[in-house]
């Protein structure tokens, strides 16, 4: 018989659940600036979606690599060269940033859709490219370590 204790044991209590749900609330507050900053230079100021994107995005993973390093993958160890995981951050989100120009490219081609609803589309695309990158790649060496430190503990 399952009970809560179990549901919480094997669903919320799971590393791989609490790792994604931060990244999910890292990524909402990023969605916020990055979406508000967008809004305000593209609707307020009237500069070009292209232009407003780049800045937009650039605020929005300025904190993202902040909350992410510190809270969502816990890279505290003072030996991980901070300049090389800088590197790897950039690259994650240049790939990232381009998959949300070209999304955004092919939806407002034609002026065929709400310049919001093709931002939302995507930063949902360029959020898939983020999680996998920082996960496997910019912060997946300290969490194979965190991993097998709890197992041997």
């Amino acid at each position: 018989m399952i009970n809560t204790k179990n549901i919480y044991n094997i669903i919320i209590n799971n590393g791989n659940f609490k790792c994604l749900s931060k990244f999910s609330c890292v990524g909402g507050l990023n969605t916020l600036i990055d979406f508000g900053v967008f809004s305000l230079l593209n609707s307020l100021f009237g500069i070009n979606y292209i232009i407003s994107q780049v800045i937009s995005y650039s605020s929005g993973t300025l904190n993202s690599f902040i909350l992410n390093k510190f809270w969502t993958f816990k890279d505290t160890k003072t030996n991980k060269k901070t300049t090389k995981e800088i590197i790897q951050f950039i690259v994650v989100n240049s790939a990232s940033l381009g998959v949300s120009l070209i999304g955004l490219s092919i939806l407002l081609k034609n002026n065929s859709m709400n310049p919001f609803i093709a931002k939302i589309i995507s930063m949902v695309l360029a959020q898939i490219v983020n999680f996998l990158g920082y996960r496997f790649w910019v912060f997946g060496s300290t969490i194979k370590s965190a991993t097998s430190n709890k197992k041997i503990a």
